[in-house]
């Protein structure tokens, strides 16, 4: 923790630096002043400080003062005399609020006054960063793209898909169009933020098209000619939003999907790095939204394992919040239609609203996600359940009927979704009979033995392609009753509710590692307790009869481990560590 504070606060320092580019107006030259447009995040108390500092080169100025508008009507007024050689400072406190204010600066020589700059449409709000591929910026800027008065961008959209090095200069705040604009999918996210939270709102857009996620880990506070991630942190710093940033979306993930058949799979562990470096220099930061992918025709199965990661950074870390975009309007095959970036630009702006502003949204605005998969007994082996979470009222079209690029009328059928293997490749439709609903669960009514211990749902790549006349992947899906698409997932293990798994631990007393060994093929949570109640231990298991745990940093003492399966159901035992 010392180590983040000490780095961001050399952050600070080096935004603080090069935010002191003296404007020299008239008989001032000013270290600190608003630009047209200009926003500032605001505090806890909804308020913003707009801080005016200069230097006076004119010995004959007796005082300066400072005139607020807010929405052309007078807000404050301050006068100062000015004593000599000793420059000039003022704090001026605005609200964050729809409305906009306006700054009069005038210089006094004896009783004449005259002024020395004027700087229009100033606001206060919220700040966000965006980052990602080109679905988090492109799309036609049609009539139905918000642009706001009161949604602000900083910096400028960078030539060749918005790649760097980025042009230093390129440090004005404006509003969201243009060179500024942020694309039609922020724009619809930003657009119902300021309906429903009545302030304005700043959205930093730095994705760059058909970046892959080793762009974005370019991330290292080497401001000098910024490039990759540094982008992102260099604008945050010179629009003094750095300390002040709610959250940031990472759309992206297309790249690691659609490479060459034999490429390695590896965002998975880079997503890691990237969370790590995102903790680090943005620290204020409450999350970092990360979409899932879609299902692409490209050859590339690990593919799957970048929406099934997507889908667990979700569920295991709180940090990283995400929804499905299958499903979405105006599919292409990788990109969207402005209709579509509308849709999911509202379907994320919902999960903002309850998850940052603490907004009452019902349980079907997220995305369902598989809890667990079983059969209820060891007789009970013709339905399978595909549990998802509490609350979620689950719905199961049997196909889909679409017209693909030819005119042609085809159908898929919901059983086509699901697979017995890891990588999502190897169907599972023959041993489907029907689907049906149960609140909830997903009951696959099978018409044979199952034939493995996993299921997978979403092709790793829609093989089908070509059958269909090249038609982006049409699903079905399921879905909640809100129309949320389920999460697509991979390798979710199978376990019967009638299973024992019972445990025991050896050596137990132990020194510095135990073996826990289960009756039967177990997965789910492990935590170790003091005698307190403390969490001093945790980690999970996946589909296995036994696991070693480390206990060499643990001080000899009394504990209690405990093992939860993916019924709930919990068991705990007494464990002693001796040194």
């Amino acid at each position: 923790m010392i180590h983040r504070i000490l780095i961001f606060c050399c952050l600070l320092g080096f935004c603080i630096k090069t935010e002191l580019s003296a404007q020299k107006i008239g008989d001032f030259v000013f270290n600190k002043l608003p630009q047209n447009y200009h926003f500032y995040p605001r505090d806890d108390k909804n308020k913003a400080d707009i801080i005016i500092a200069a230097d006076v080169t004119n010995k004959s100025v007796t005082a300066v003062s400072v005139k607020v508008l807010r929405n052309g009507s007078l807000f404050k007024y301050a006068k100062s005399a000015l004593s000599a050689n000793s420059p000039y400072k003022n704090n001026i406190s605005i609200n964050a609020e729809l409305a906009e204010y306006d700054v009069e600066i005038y210089q006094f020589i004896g009783l004449d006054s005259s002024l020395v700059v004027k700087r229009k449409n100033i606001v206060a709000g919220d700040a966000f960063l965006v980052s990602g591929q080109s679905n988090a910026w492109i799309g036609p800027i049609d009539e139905k793209v918000f642009q706001g008065e009161y949604l602000r961008s900083f910096g400028a959209v960078q030539g060749s898909d918005n790649y760097g090095p980025y042009n230093l200069a390129d440090t004005l705040w404006s509003l969201a169009t243009d060179k500024a604009r942020v694309g039609p999918w922020v724009s619809e996210i930003a657009k119902y933020l300021i309906e429903s939270e009545k302030v304005p709102f700043c959205f930093i857009n730095s994705a760059a098209g058909g970046s892959a996620i080793d762009f974005h880990l370019i991330l290292d506070g080497d401001l000098k000619a910024p490039y990759g991630g540094n982008i992102m942190l260099y604008k945050a710093m010179k629009a003094g939003v750095l300390d002040k940033v709610q959250a940031i979306i990472y759309r992206q993930g297309e790249a690691e999907s659609t490479l060459p058949v034999g490429s390695p799979f590896d965002w998975w562990w880079k997503f890691d790095q990237l969370k790590t470096k995102y903790k680090k220099f943005f620290p204020s930061a409450k999350y970092v939204f990360c979409p899932q992918t879609n299902v692409y025709e490209f050859q590339y199965s690990p593919a799957a394992l970048v929406r099934e990661n997507q889908r667990a950074q979700y569920t295991n870390d709180l940090y990283v919040k995400s929804f499905a975009t299958v499903g979405t309007k105006q599919f292409d095959g990788l990109h969207y239609g402005n209709e579509g970036y509308r849709q999911s630009g509202f379907e994320l702006f919902r999960i903002i609203s309850a998850e940052i502003y603490k907004r009452p949204w019902d349980k079907q605005v997220y995305s369902p996600n598989v809890v667990k998969a079983y059969f209820k007994s060891k007789s009970e082996t013709r339905k399978l359940y595909l549990e998802f979470e509490q609350g979620q009222i689950m719905i199961a079209p049997t196909d889909t009927t679409f017209i693909d690029p030819t005119g042609k009328t085809q159908k898929r059928n919901m059983k086509d979704n699901f697979f017995y293997d890891g990588i999502n490749a190897v169907s599972a439709a023959k041993f489907i009979d029907n689907i049906e609903v149960e609140g909830n669960k997903v009951i696959l009514n099978l018409n044979q033995e199952y034939p493995s211990e996993i299921i997978s749902y979403l092709p790793d790549y829609f093989r089908e392609f070509y059958t269909f006349n090249k038609a982006p992947f049409p699903g079905p899906f399921i879905r909640n009753k809100a129309g949320m698409r389920a999460f697509a997932f991979s390798s979710i293990p199978i376990v019967r509710l009638d299973q024992n798994f019972e445990f025991s631990i050896g050596p137990n007393p132990a020194v510095d590692k135990i073996t826990i060994r289960w009756q039967n093929m177990s997965t789910g949570t492990l935590k170790i307790y003091d005698m307190k109640g403390n969490i001093v231990f945790e980690d999970t298991y996946l589909a296995v009869f036994f696991k070693d745990v480390d206990l060499s940093k643990l001080p000899a003492a009394n504990y209690f481990l405990s093992t939860t399966g993916l019924d709930g159901s919990t068991i705990t035992k007494r464990l002693a560590i001796v040194k």
